[in-house]
């Protein structure tokens, strides 16, 4: 009797909250608005606020022995932390600085206030705490430019100008947030292949009705939509966004040296050989953080004891730097060209790393694993690594790691294809012979236009979920063993 009691109450204080919570936000709708101000919350936005606030005091009711109200607290003393709290006033400086600039050209009033709060904190915000990952993502700033400048953000401005009404709005939150998350848990398993393709028909209808009635309600109302404002709000996000992008590099660049430094106390014990090579890098390589990079990886695995040998390092990574740029032929009897093989699987999103040295004086470099079912827990996945020496690569190696039987099939039609993309791009030939076995799961050891091809496969242990790997490698030469077995 007593734990319901204790269960009604704690349901009749969320209940109160959100009812609370509901008009406070509606009374702040209604002071925030004022002429000429676009800082009027839609109905959209209120509804997600109300949501956001009612499930923020039902965790925090449900924290029985304040777990989550002590990690909150340990979460926010890391964030204002000095370190932190440096680089997010100097990002807030630099946005102030650039709407001075937008607003001096009678582009940014203070109309467009509420859309560059939800851009500060969507995109700035966001983007800066994940800087790590920025510094050592080489396509990161191209992406962001081509994503911020597409057909998408002209579809997306006009479904989210318009939204329903309130009550409409309240009821769409919760759905799509389940559909949405049937959606992502039904994509796992096989077996659930209905229920994903029905929450996936759901989410393209609701989308499509958010997209339709926005153009219906641009058409209807075109005279009001089609104004100077709107164009502004539509543009200012853009605009910030790209001249958010020098002060990311910049952060990315301070991120990147502060890491080497870190990794430099562990690799090189001489404090003062420690800083010469701290100051010898900044100077060599300045911007050129996949320079820097490569010079971090390579101390790291063969650390330098002299100030020569620091120079050395840096010569090693400007030489094949400038070898990438301007590549020597290789002759097919000697293997293949690195900077061409790491692009053989260009096409398959198979990019590999730089070609570089490791141990036993062996090169070689590795592409980053291709998922081939984003949505499953356990996805299947492709490799590509190639090996050999400074002058070629001579050996080609595509690994296919099966996680999960239910994946096997649509994991072997992959692998096949990647296989025939190799066969063309590193010998020419696409052998139908070879392709076929494949396709059938042989093992293989065969010579194709002088080139060895070897398949094998091999059972997983210890796993309930079965699963297997297979392994094609391709030699420059029949002949060719260790030291790249």
């Amino acid at each position: 009797m007593k734990e319901c009691i204790e269960v009604d109450f704690v349901a009749c204080t969320i209940h109160f909250a959100i009812i609370k919570t509901a008009l406070l936000l509606v009374t702040v709708r209604k002071e925030l608005k004022f002429e000429g101000s676009l800082m009027e919350l839609s109905n959209r936005e209120l509804s997600a606020l109300i949501w956001t606030a009612a499930i923020l005091v039902y965790i925090f009711f449900k924290d029985k022995g304040d777990n989550i109200a002590k990690s909150f607290k340990l979460l926010v003393r890391a964030f204002f932390s000095p370190q932190i709290m440096v680089v997010v006033l100097c990002a807030a400086l630099w946005i102030i600085l650039c709407l001075l600039g937008l607003h001096y050209v009678d582009i940014w009033t203070t109309a467009n206030l509420k859309t560059t709060i939800l851009w500060s904190f969507a995109f700035a915000f966001l983007t800066l705490m994940d800087v790590n990952r920025i510094s050592e993502d080489n396509t990161y700033f191209k992406k962001t430019i081509r994503d911020t400048v597409n057909v998408t953000a002209i579809i997306t401005f006009i479904a989210e100008a318009y939204s329903f009404p309130l009550f409409a709005e309240l009821v769409l939150f919760p759905f799509l947030f389940c559909v949405t998350a049937m959606h992502v848990m039904s994509g796992k398993k096989k077996e659930h292949a209905s229920v994903h393709s029905l929450m996936s028909g759901m989410l393209v209808t609701v989308g499509c009705a958010y997209i339709g009635y926005g153009i219906y309600m641009a058409a209807t109302d075109f005279e009001d939509f089609a104004t100077w404002s709107n164009l502004c709000e539509f543009f200012i996000p853009i605009i910030l966004s790209l001249l958010f992008l020098p002060y990311l590099y910049l952060i990315s660049i301070l991120v990147s040296y502060e890491l080497i430094w870190v990794s430099l106390r562990f690799a090189l014990k001489d404090a003062s050989l420690r800083r010469y090579a701290m100051l010898q890098a900044t100077i060599r390589f300045r911007f050129d953080l996949e320079g820097l990079r490569r010079w971090k990886r390579n101390v790291g695995a063969y650390p330098p004891e002299s100030r020569e040998g620091i120079l050395n390092a840096i010569s090693e990574v400007k030489k094949y730097q400038k070898r990438e740029r301007s590549p020597s032929n290789v002759s097919p009897d000697a293997g293949w060209c690195p900077i061409a093989a790491t692009g053989f699987l260009l096409s398959e999103n198979l990019k590999t790393s730089d070609y570089h040295r490791t141990y036993d004086d062996e090169w070689w470099a590795s592409s980053t694993y291709l998922t081939i079912n984003e949505e499953s827990l356990f996805s299947s996945n492709i490799a590509y690594y190639i090996s050999g020496d400074k002058q070629a690569v001579k050996r080609l190696k595509l690994v296919l790691n099966v996680n999960n039987n239910e994946d096997s099939e649509v994991a072997e039609a992959r692998f096949h294809q990647v296989c025939e993309v190799l066969f063309l791009s590193s010998i020419g030939d696409a052998s139908s012979e070879v392709l076929e076995r494949i396709s059938h799961g042989d093992d293989i050891d065969t010579e194709v236009h002088g080139r060895r091809v070897r398949l094998r496969k091999e059972a997983f242990v210890n796993t309930s979920r079965g699963g297997y790997s297979r392994t094609m490698t391709i030699d420059y030469s029949p002949d060719c063993r260790a030291p790249y077995e």
